[in-house]
């Protein structure tokens, strides 16, 4: 199996979930900014994550993500059961829709705009709009983790957004940064981080 990768990108959240499920991998870095890349991605709009498996190629974190728990059945991280998984993919869409639209872009300008370039209008509009909707987010504090007492792929990709909102110093309540640190102390976040840095 062969996942495109690049640094600090959402390619991170297909090599945590293949390190939680225990799936072996290799990683291809992508020369996202260069003029003459050694390695381009197969994604049809050049982004990563892409994944290749065997004659399945999948583009798009969270397909390939849910491809992956269905090959891979693991009952704690992404339950068989229906209603069990309706839950789960309920708070995915909310990270991949109100929560990440306004702290990516927000992170697209602290981060990836040079200073002199970006928008201050912007900035200040997407840092109000990610403020909102972090006060918006709501789980159940008494339980580790937001389904419940099992880390599941709801964790994966509400942790690593939130995680961005702290990098763009969004004020974030102490049980959520209290979240994100138990999700980023995980071993398979800290080997899928170091893949998807080389």
């Amino acid at each position: 199996m062969k996942i495109y990768t690049f640094p600090r990108s959402r390619s991170l959240r297909v090599l945590w979930t293949l390190e939680e499920l225990g799936v072996d991998y290799e990683t291809v870095k992508v020369d996202m900014f260069s003029d003459k890349p050694k390695a381009k991605s197969p994604h049809s709009r050049g982004k990563v994550p892409f994944m290749v498996d065997g004659d399945v190629s999948i583009e798009e974190t969270f397909a390939i993500c849910h491809y992956l728990c269905h090959k891979f059945p693991n009952e704690n991280f992404y339950p068989s059961d229906i209603k069990e998984q309706s839950i789960i993919e309920s708070y995915i869409s909310f990270a991949l829709t109100d929560l990440e639209s306004p702290i990516w872009n927000l992170l697209k300008q602290l981060v990836f705009v040079p200073e002199e370039k970006r928008v201050l209008p912007l900035v200040d509009y997407f840092k109000t709009e990610s403020e909102n909707v972090t006060k918006q987010f709501k789980f159940d504090e008494n339980n580790e983790w937001v389904t419940g007492d099992n880390f599941t792929l709801a964790d994966i990709f509400l942790s690593h957004t939130l995680l961005w909102a702290r990098l763009c110093h969004i004020s974030l309540k102490p049980a959520f940064n209290d979240y994100i640190d138990r999700a980023t102390s995980r071993s398979s976040y800290m080997q899928a981080q170091e893949n998807n840095n080389l």
